[in-house]
């Protein structure tokens, strides 16, 4: 029996360790960084890189990798949305955002972190990497400006989501102990970055370049930024920048900035592209799909609230540009069928009309539009009345109603208040239903200072569990992920509350 035990012994150790000599070599087919950036076809590889976590910002799982998750965050966590779905514990992880009991475990804040470093990265290999690359040095400088954007891009996303996050502008920091960086440090690099990139970004590209951040897009994400730091002056003066740089016009159409026709429209600034019609594939859009009704082979999320719609005031085109409901004409002729949507309407903005769709495909590969001339003339105008030019904020308020009337001169009458306090609640308003199911809602509220109290008195009014647990200086930001605070030992430290 001994001389049994002995020999079974004697092959476990010679087959451990044939397998640790198996499973311990050299992978064969990775590419060493020193010879992924040689030529100039390597860095425009590597700077659309860079661009792709921000086409997996719109849902969980796509294969571009798991997105930042705007519909939930900004979208379900406020007072426009109801998570929908087929049930209360379908994505869990939205319906935790919505009541605001969200553990540190949760999905959505777990996927936003990620992504967001996944692009921080990229942009570091491509600002390390290409400066060496013998190539056109105009090109070369356009290449780093857009990946300054981009980094500065996803650091504000970060930022207003976890407030104190880690700074990495190298990838050969050592991440081991590493600490959150105050995020007054933070915005101090991203308007650095964004600053640095103005001053290279074309103002336009050819068509075939079209997506590419540019000039305009650094100065509107610029005066965002002073926007949420309550810099006003400078708000103003980066927003009106844009607005007097005679490339961006309003559109005419409202609706058409959102089908795929309008996607050239003079009126977008930045926008997330996708470039594939049908299928589960890298840079396929998935929210019209995720927000289609279930009627129509859709998912049935992100749904419209009666609070959102009685926002609009009467007559207002834009409430039928937003939303639908069962019985509506839709853009293809089709009668609208909104399914199970407990509230009794769906997001129209991510509605796939049929003449969009290849193969009968409900993602048509449209694209996310983040910044648009609309909002910026908005938010000039409140930037603008709290600097005290009261007729310049109401000539940038009045040319949005102007464009959302649509001809009818009953309504939408202009605004000509010039009580500072009452205009900046009649800019407020105007920009939930300009800006309605665009991702801006609940960080805006939080920047206004008044999420909380809006919270709780829309779970007030409707008798709902949603936004009654808003929890002022707690929830105006989301928990650290808890794999994080893991994998640094405890060197990354919770948001208080979590």
């Amino acid at each position: 029996m001994k001389r049994i035990i002995y020999f079974m012994i004697s092959i476990f150790c010679i087959v451990a360790i044939s397998c640790v000599e198996v499973l311990e070599k050299e992978p064969l087919g990775v590419i060493d960084i020193s010879s992924a950036y040689v030529t100039p076809l390597d860095a425009a590889s590597a700077v659309t890189a860079a661009y792709t976590p921000a086409a997996a910002n719109n849902w969980c799982c796509t294969y571009a990798g798991p997105g930042f998750m705007h519909w939930v965050l900004a979208n379900v966590a406020s007072d426009d949305t109801e998570k929908g779905g087929e049930s209360g514990s379908d994505q869990l992880y939205a319906q935790q955002v919505s009541l605001f009991n969200i553990p540190s475990d949760n999905d959505a804040v777990r996927f936003a972190w990620s992504s967001q470093y996944i692009g921080i990265r990229r942009a570091n290999l491509v600002l390390e990497n290409i400066p060496t690359i013998p190539m056109d040095e105009n090109l070369k400088n356009q290449y780093l400006a857009e990946v300054k954007f981009l980094r500065a891009w996803y650091y504000t996303n970060l930022v207003k989501t976890f407030g104190d996050v880690p700074l990495i502008l190298s990838t050969k920091t050592d991440t081991k102990g590493l600490t959150r960086t105050p995020k007054a440090q933070v915005y101090a690099q991203i308007i650095k970055d964004l600053e640095d990139a103005e001053k290279v970004l074309p103002a336009k590209y050819a068509v075939t370049d079209r997506g590419r951040a540019t000039k305009g897009a650094a100065q509107a994400y610029l005066g965002k930024v002073y926007l949420y730091l309550d810099n006003f002056p400078k708000a103003e003066e980066w927003f009106g920048k844009v607005i007097n740089s005679g490339v961006y016009e309003l559109s005419t159409s409202y609706y058409n900035m959102f089908l795929r026709a309008g996607e050239t429209s003079n009126e977008h600034i930045f926008q997330v592209q996708f470039l594939n019609d049908q299928g589960p594939v890298i840079l396929n859009n998935q929210l019209n799909i995720v927000m289609g009704s279930r009627a129509r082979n859709g998912w049935g999320f992100n749904l419209p609230t009666k609070d959102f719609v009685d926002a609009f005031e009467p007559g207002d085109p834009r409430l039928g540009h937003t939303v639908y409901k069962n019985g509506d004409v839709m853009p293809d002729g089709l009668i609208a069928n909104v399914g199970n949507s407990t509230t009794g309407y769906l997001n129209k903005k991510y509605y796939a009309p049929e003449f969009e769709r290849v193969g009968g495909a409900l993602q048509p590969g449209r694209d996310d539009i983040y910044m648009r001339l609309g909002k910026v003339l908005l938010w000039y105008a409140e930037a603008a009345n709290e600097n005290g030019k009261t007729q310049e904020a109401l000539l940038a308020l009045n040319n949005v109603r102007k464009r959302a009337r649509e001809g009818n001169v009953n309504v939408l009458p202009n605004i000509v208040t010039t009580d500072k306090n009452a205009l900046r609640l009649l800019i407020w308003q105007e920009q939930r239903v300009e800006f309605g199911q665009e991702f801006e809602r609940f960080f805006e509220l939080v920047r206004q200072k008044r999420a909380g109290a809006v919270m709780r008195a829309y779970a007030a009014k409707y008798a709902t569990p949603k936004g009654s647990g808003f929890k002022d200086t707690v929830n105006e930001i989301f928990p650290i992920p808890q794999s994080e605070i893991n994998l640094s030992k405890g060197v990354i430290t919770q948001n208080p509350g979590f």
